[in-house]
């Protein structure tokens, strides 16, 4: 069955892969990797919704940011989170961006005139870099027979890295360097590359579908930092 999806990104953003869909004379911008989503969800029978802006929103009131966001959220069930190098502004607050109240108001279950706002699945999709190279975010380790990665939560806005490892019961193992390695669904918003999404989008859409449904296994944080 078809699934409304809404993507929350960095328009601008020129710190990812070219695609060859790009004139020669124009970088690439994620964007332009929206555009190539939502042709690869029509493909497979979703509706690719939403849109996004760079405005700074330190002079908007949090009852207008949901004003302009409920209408586009409300009627998906899916939220997708493009990662890119430059997706976060150093300088600027979470609550002054764009990206961190999409994800508060995907997670957000709110009533009003009797219906209920549900909180929608959420999956984070890392765009390749410059390169080519995912390891800003996704760094594959050694460390372990079976191998693992290691995930760069830190440079995510905080309602992203918050609900991620965030199972109230983890599977977890130790490797022999002592860190913790976790199995299983142990994220409410998991991480994939885009090139393995785009191979297996039904499965990845699935999977965080299904991690929604448990949602009561998660220590949800339903906050936009304010600090």
């Amino acid at each position: 069955m078809g699934r409304n999806v809404f993507v929350s990104y960095k328009y601008a953003d020129t710190s990812v892969q070219r695609l060859a869909r790009t004139p020669w004379y124009e970088q690439t911008k994620v964007r332009d990797y929206v555009d190539e989503l939502a042709m690869k969800l029509d493909e497979n029978g979703h509706t690719y919704m939403g849109e996004g802006g760079d405005e700074d929103l330190s002079n908007y009131s949090d009852d207008y940011i949901y004003s302009h966001l409920k209408d586009k959220i409300r009627p998906t069930s899916v939220t997708i989170v493009l990662i890119s190098p430059n997706m976060k502004e150093l300088h600027r607050l979470d609550k002054s961006q764009w990206i961190p109240w999409e994800i508060y108001y995907s997670i957000y279950e709110s009533n009003r005139n009797g219906r209920v706002s549900h909180t929608n699945a959420i999956l984070a999709v890392v765009l390749p870099d410059q390169s080519g190279s995912y390891s800003y975010m996704i760094e594959y380790k050694a460390c372990c027979p079976s191998g693992c990665r290691l995930l760069h939560t830190d440079a995510l806005f905080t309602i992203l890295s918050e609900n991620m490892f965030n199972q109230k019961e983890k599977n977890a193992m130790d490797c022999h360097l002592g860190d913790n390695v976790y199995r299983g669904l142990c994220s409410y918003i998991p991480m994939v590359k885009w090139s393995d999404f785009v191979q297996n989008m039904d499965v990845y859409l699935w999977q965080a579908e299904f991690t929604r449904d448990h949602i009561g296994d998660y220590e949800m944080h339903r906050s936009v930092n304010k600090l």
